[in-house]
């Protein structure tokens, strides 16, 4: 069945400033946005074809008031991202020009430019109203770390590639506190299992983008409130669906606040390791 997105661009359309008021305003619009997104691509019957119609202002596509006028940059997010293709922030969440700050790096590792950039967003961008980050399924950056730490031999050969080192040697560290929870939950044998390459990634992916939040929350600390919070999640490619598994084991769409100490840490990885979605991969 044919489906068909129609943009509608209107230059006379007004200005809406409908900015969300406080982070769970915020959280909110994200989720309906990436609902959406997600329900597009749902298989439906063969009746008639849908097209929906997305309205569009000067605001949406970056314009600005008056002819040759820049806009005022006003996201009301701030994300860091992988650099991966497959995730296009704004897409997937159902957001146009000048919603979201995004700054994107293999991996979503937190380096220093990266925590610049996002310092800038909190400090100079008033409108912000959630810091956000976002890891995937099937990560090439976290792939590489994770084959790093099963072959420290094959690990030797990046030496003189210290840029995709620097990637690595950051993923080191979640990927860590994965194997740890996968034997703990499935106990040391665990690594003689056909897929725990597979099993190891993909919680390696999660619990990288928690870890990450957790530094930004202490970053930001001074800065949180009910205005601006620091929130986690993966964005699962094949359901397109942002989320986490929760305390059952199934994946639930969601943004998740970050651990705030070591146990609370531990408990996640351990709540990931038991999910539907790595045991199945075991």
């Amino acid at each position: 069945m044919t489906e068909e997105v129609v943009w509608e661009y209107d230059h006379e359309l007004p200005y809406d400033d409908d900015q969300p008021r406080d982070a769970a305003a915020a959280g909110r619009r994200l989720l309906e946005g990436n609902a959406t997104f997600a329900r597009f691509f749902e298989p439906r019957p063969n009746t008639a074809p849908v097209r929906p119609i997305l309205h569009l202002s000067p605001r949406n596509v970056g314009i600005g008031g008056a002819p040759g006028e820049a806009p005022t940059q006003a996201p009301f997010a701030a994300f860091l991202s992988c650099a991966d293709a497959r995730v296009p922030v704004e897409l997937i969440f159902g957001q146009q020009a000048n919603d979201l700050f995004v700054v994107r790096l293999a991996g979503n590792v937190l380096g220093e430019e990266c925590l610049g950039s996002l310092d800038y967003a909190v400090e100079r961008l008033a409108t912000v109203r959630l810091l956000a980050v976002l890891g995937h399924t099937g990560c090439g950056a976290v792939t590489a770390a994770v084959d790093a730490y099963l072959s420290p031999a094959g690990y030797l050969g990046l030496a003189a590639d210290l840029p995709l080192q620097a990637i690595i040697g950051r993923l080191m560290p979640p990927t860590h506190s994965a194997a740890i929870a996968l034997a703990a939950v499935h106990g040391p044998t665990v690594v003689a299992r056909p897929g725990y390459r597979q099993a190891l990634i993909e919680t390696t992916v999660m619990l990288n983008a928690a870890l990450g939040a957790a530094v930004l929350a202490r970053r930001f600390h001074d800065a949180l409130s009910d205005r601006l919070q620091v929130l986690f999640a993966t964005y699962d490619l094949g359901r397109r669906t942002v989320g986490l598994p929760d305390e059952t084991g199934e994946w639930q769409p969601g943004l998740y606040a970050p651990p705030g100490e070591q146990g609370e840490l531990e408990q996640l990885g351990r709540r990931l390791a038991a999910s539907r979605l790595v045991a199945e991969l075991l």
